[in-house]
């Protein structure tokens, strides 16, 4: 059943992408993503979430950076839930479809993750994740003046990722082991200022990792980013490298 939805969901996202509209101007560039996550134990129900995340494009030209953290409750061996997150983003123009203006970001987030194993070996889980996003605003006057309003363009946003890790060389994902990393995360946009509102981007990852310590993991693969802008006349499809290093801080036994 739970396989029968996921191939309808992406099957009705591929429809869509593949019935975009002829007059949409579509680029394609490059991309180079890295990012450093790290899960501090609070208790063994608690934990911190703090990540990094810096994004490059069209030939190393800054695109994103963002600074995240979050709260996390472990809810039996399966569900972890996020009641609570934050991430500041700074954005840049690049590439080829440049922004008007470098509108940075507040963004809230709540998320549920699932966590399961296929077959007794591949580590899979789904994200659920919503976010209340609070971005900078300009306008041009008709005096070609620019007018700063503040954070007042509020959007909501729905993402879902389907994740998977395979391990290579043993029966689970465990020091010493290397892996097969795999995701797929779909988005859906609304807001005052959002004209498109169909699935709007689209993240494909696959690559190699290798997990060095209980606590230090590696991926690193190639990543698809497709991107339809807010006004849905615009689209990105970047293609390029993707770099995730996770440190976790583990509570010691007994503790």
């Amino acid at each position: 059943m739970q396989k029968s939805l996921l191939i309808v969901f992406f099957s009705v996202f591929v429809a869509e992408v593949l019935g975009q509209p002829e007059n949409r101007a579509i680029v394609d560039q490059d991309l180079e993503w890295f990012s450093v996550t790290s899960s501090i134990d609070l208790s063994r129900k608690f934990s911190l979430m703090v990540e990094g995340q810096f994004r490059y494009a069209h030939g190393f030209e800054p695109m994103q950076y963002q600074a995240r953290t979050a709260l996390d409750i472990k809810l039996g061996d399966h569900f972890v839930l996020t009641p609570i997150g934050y991430v500041y983003t700074w954005n840049y123009h690049y590439g080829r479809q440049p922004a008007v203006f470098e509108n940075n970001e507040h963004r809230l987030w709540e998320q549920i993750l699932y966590k399961h194993k296929l077959f007794g070996l591949v580590v899979t889980d789904h994200r659920l994740r919503l976010e209340q996003r609070f971005i900078q605003s300009h306008i041009v006057t008709p005096d070609d003046g620019v007018v700063y309003e503040g954070y007042k363009n509020r959007q909501f946003r729905v993402r879902y990722r389907f994740q998977a890790r395979a391990p290579l060389n043993s029966r689970q994902i465990e020091a010493g082991t290397w892996f097969l990393g795999i995701y797929d995360e779909v988005f859906v946009s609304r807001g005052k200022t959002v004209t498109f509102h169909e699935p709007d981007q689209n993240r494909i990852f696959i690559g190699p990792g290798y997990q060095f310590t209980e606590r230090l993991t590696v991926n690193l693969g190639f990543l698809y980013q497709m991107l339809i802008k807010a006004n849905g006349a615009q689209q990105e499809n970047n293609l390029g490298l993707q770099v995730m290093v996770t440190y976790n801080v583990k509570r010691k036994s007994g503790e």
